[in-house]
């Protein structure tokens, strides 16, 4: 009981500082990469048996290199930007990272998208002109932590079912 506690506010900081950082410096600290993929990872371990949580972990990690991949060309090729300088942040790597740890392979890619899809439409109402980056990961935290705090207290939602 404590354990998990703990976990949930490993879980709640670490995105937090993830979203207040990404927002306003556009740089994370490295640690709280690991604390979410820990503690993300761990809540999911706790209602989901080893064997399906790694096969889920493996499918999550092909879905999300063919994101990447997808994303890589497109920015080589038609954007012609380099794609970890331009076009996408490490930190945001290691956040998606993270969220293949987190759930299984059809919550993954649920959530996912709408992360995206949250992401872009609060960067359109949120950011000014000036701003050429997208905060991604800080927005993402910020979609986690409502989509986590609504299943723990306000909706009844199964973000475990295999």
């Amino acid at each position: 009981m404590i354990v998990l506690a703990a976990s949930k506010v490993v879980l709640m900081s670490s995105l937090s500082i993830i979203f207040y950082q990404d927002i306003k410096y556009r740089a994370v600290w490295w640690f709280l990469f690991p604390a979410f993929l820990v503690s993300a990872g761990y809540l999911y371990f706790l209602n989901s048996p080893v064997e399906i949580m790694l096969v889920n972990f493996g499918i999550n990690l092909l879905v999300l290199s063919l994101i990447l991949s997808i994303s890589f060309l497109y920015a080589r090729f038609k954007m012609k930007v380099l794609f970890f300088k331009e076009a996408f942040g490490i930190g945001d790597l290691f956040f998606f990272l993270g969220l293949t740890v987190a759930f299984p392979t059809l919550s993954f890619i649920v959530i996912l998208v709408f992360c995206l899809i949250f992401s872009l439409i609060l960067h359109l109402f949120l950011a000014d002109n000036s701003q050429q980056t997208v905060p991604l990961a800080g927005y993402a935290s910020f979609f986690l932590i409502l989509v986590y705090l609504s299943s723990w207290f306000v909706f009844y939602i199964k973000l475990y079912n295999n």
